[in-house]
């Protein structure tokens, strides 16, 4: 295999430390700009589906995805990487963006001989599959879009970077310590979820993944969230796409969700109703029951 490419940073083969944590491994992949840890849950059935990419979103990392994937993995070995720049994957030497990331992902599945698999991407994750898709299309079997929809004008996109403003400014005062100040993580959670979730150990995770994410990469990404050429790929999927969207969810403008769906060609839509923007953490079965009917509907 020769070198991969990837934003300027080589994946090298051989390049690469594995671990094993039960039915999960993890991968380090050793990249010039710095590492990129994947957690992969191998197929539990001889005869797996295509594999499965899970991709998170701003602020986070891949650790919300891990009662998802430890389910798809029923049928199909799942991927799921901490993007350059969050969570484990860390430190980076240069900002990365989103299509920095898109290609981070495409030099990672290249590295594991992945030549097709099914996109699940959340919120700027789902806008990064979009684009992954849109770049390789006979790669991309299937997407799933989950809290993610288009801007519909330009005042909306607007008060998105407005926001962002407050946001950068606020983040400027973070500091690790500050997932242990008793109320702060649950405080934070508020705008993510309808009803919180009880498990306070998945909320003091995704609060250190916040609180830890590389500021520059954050904001090189987000830079990027108002960009048409994500919209001008949606309306270019050639994969079958499914949009699925929370009645309650804060982040995103719910009301641009059909929009979103009339742009995409092929795309379903499924909504959940009394939950926030992570479904996969507030109504687990829910979103995976939803996830398992259109990845394995041709299995059945």
């Amino acid at each position: 295999m020769s070198e991969l490419i990837a934003t300027g940073a080589r994946i090298r083969p051989g390049q690469q430390t594995q671990t094993s944590n039960g039915q999960r491994q993890t991968a380090v992949l050793q990249q010039q700009i710095g590492p990129m840890v994947v957690d992969i849950f191998p197929a539990q059935t001889s005869q797996p589906d295509t594999p499965i990419l899970l991709i998170h979103g701003w602020g986070g990392s891949g650790s919300y995805w891990r009662d998802t994937a430890a389910v798809l993995s029923r049928q199909a070995t799942v991927y799921v990487p901490d993007l350059p720049g969050t969570g484990r994957s860390q430190p980076v030497s240069t900002p990365q963006n989103m299509f920095d990331q898109v290609e981070n992902l495409l030099a990672m599945l290249d590295h594991f001989n992945l030549q097709q698999v099914q996109v699940v991407g959340h919120s700027m994750g789902a806008a990064m599959g979009i684009l992954l898709a849109d770049k390789e299309p006979k790669r991309v079997e299937k997407l799933v879009v989950t809290s993610m929809c288009f801007f519909m004008n330009e005042k909306e996109a607007e008060i998105y970077l407005s926001i962002m403003k407050v946001i950068r400014l606020m983040m400027r005062f973070r500091f690790k310590e500050m997932a242990n100040i008793p109320g702060l993580a649950y405080m934070m959670a508020t705008r993510y979820f309808y009803r919180i979730p009880k498990d306070k150990e998945t909320l003091q995770q995704g609060f250190l993944d916040y609180l830890t994410l590389d500021f520059e990469t954050a904001f090189a990404s987000a830079a990027n969230a108002t960009s048409p050429e994500i919209e001008a790929a949606g309306a270019r999927l050639q994969a079958p796409t499914l949009l699925i969207a929370c009645r309650q969810d804060q982040v995103m403008p719910i009301e641009n969700v059909n929009y979103s769906v009339e742009v995409i060609p092929n795309c379903e839509l499924v909504w959940i109703d009394q939950c926030g923007h992570l479904p996969m953490v507030e109504k687990p079965q829910t979103y995976q029951a939803i996830l398992n009917d259109f990845l394995f509907a041709a299995a059945d």
